[in-house]
């Protein structure tokens, strides 16, 4: 394969019993998949060039290390596909040099404790996937991406507690946050992320924190907005004027039913968590009526 020059394209999934794979020519590659090589435990040596928006794969590889080289030299990889590969301990600072990069997936790598510093670098990067990594913290450089239109975190165990560092007016195209079951405690988001000015859906379903930052209200371009089993929430905050759909806990809604009738007016849609039988129904349905009946004698006091 190291002789192969004109090979376009090299799909070794699934091959479950390949130990080896010493070196692959890359002159005219534009697609190599590794996936599901369980056994495989080194990446092969590259020979050539790389050509533009060659795509990688490797979930649920047995890849114990991505060699720096690969990585210091082809820079021409536009999406590199990481997922489950259970042996990852960490990603080459070298990655950061990859300025084609459009897409890294790491879901479910389960040994994977942190980015490169360097991770701001990654210029044209749009989607990043982090989901049931050992990742808390990721470097403060990740604002620094402002391609990224999609950002996910979460899956964390018990006693990890993840962090968003100052957004600072970054990440100005990200449309797609998800924080999901990320233990999200008091001060794990930031003060000011209301300066997402492009976010679109934000998912902070099953987290632990008492209080979200006042700044939400900021989220101009919100529609969505999923608090699903935040148990330990006391009050929803002021929601973003343009927000059209939220999720929320029964106990949460009765709780804050007059400002979202009064004070949301986009609000189309409210997905309620927790209702688990026709009394709960009855109070919201109770609560509704008598808030958009107070609404309503409001409004003709107004006009008279």
């Amino acid at each position: 394969l190291g002789c192969c020059k004109k090979l376009i394209r090299l799909n070794l999934s699934f091959c479950s019993r390949l130990i080896r794979f010493p070196c692959v020519n890359v002159e005219s590659l534009k697609y190599l998949s590794v996936g599901e090589c369980s056994r495989l435990e080194k990446f092969p040596e590259i020979h050539g060039r790389m050509k533009p928006e060659i795509q990688i794969h490797m979930k649920r590889s047995g890849i114990r290390e991505l060699p720096s080289s690969v990585f210091r030299y082809q820079t021409h990889i536009t999406e590199l596909d990481l997922r489950s590969m259970d042996n990852l301990v960490a990603l080459p600072s070298s990655i950061c040099r990859l300025k084609s990069l459009v897409s890294l997936n790491v879901p479910g790598c389960s040994k994977l404790e942190r980015f490169p510093d360097e991770m701001g670098d990654l210029d044209n990067l749009e989607v990043l996937d982090a989901r049931h990594t050992l990742i808390s913290r990721p470097p403060s450089s990740i604002v620094r991406l402002n391609k990224l239109k999609i950002l996910m975190f979460g899956g964390f165990r018990d006693g990890v507690h993840f962090e968003f560092p100052p957004v600072a007016e970054g990440l100005r195209s990200l449309e797609t946050l998800s924080l999901k079951n990320s233990n999200l405690i008091d001060g794990g988001l930031p003060e000011d992320i209301g300066s997402l000015s492009s976010l679109k859906y934000l998912d902070l379903t099953g987290n632990n924190f008492e209080h979200l930052p006042r700044s939400i209200v900021q989220l101009g371009a919100l529609r969505s907005l999923d608090l699903s089993y935040c148990q330990r929430l006391t009050q929803l905050p002021e929601l973003p004027p343009e927000l059209n759909e939220l999720h929320v806990d029964c106990h949460m809604a009765l709780k804050s039913i007059h400002a979202l009738v009064t004070k949301s007016k986009k609000l189309q849609r409210v997905k309620l968590e927790y209702a688990q039988n026709d009394t709960i129904y009855d109070l919201l349905a109770h609560a509704l009526f008598r808030n958009i009946s107070s609404l309503r004698h409001d409004i003709s006091a107004s006009d008279s």
